[in-house]
């Protein structure tokens, strides 16, 4: 991110979220076939992985945390609505 954040950094964010959210249905997906569980199921278990992570650096302030663990947590419910089209197949 440059010191003067605009709008080429705000694109540049979304589209690495945009990508994680992508890669990490993909990755459910695969899991979910390779494991026999849900994509749903999968995507739980990727989300209790990652957002309890969050805090088990504790160098970080604890505002950082519950910043992270918030956007995370948008980002996962989206991720679970995903799956749950993944899950019902293609109509």
């Amino acid at each position: 991110m440059s010191a003067d954040f605009d709008f080429d950094d705000m694109a540049r964010l979304l589209a690495l979220e945009h990508a994680f959210l992508s890669i990490a249905l993909i990755s459910a997906g695969n899991f979910s076939g390779l494991n026999n569980v849900s994509t749903s199921e999968a995507v739980q278990m990727f989300r209790d992985a990652i957002e309890g992570s969050v805090y088990d650096a504790g160098a970080r302030p604890k505002e950082l945390q519950v910043a992270m663990s918030a956007h995370l947590k948008r980002m996962f419910d989206h991720i679970a609505t995903m799956a749950k089209h993944a899950d019902q197949g293609a109509s």
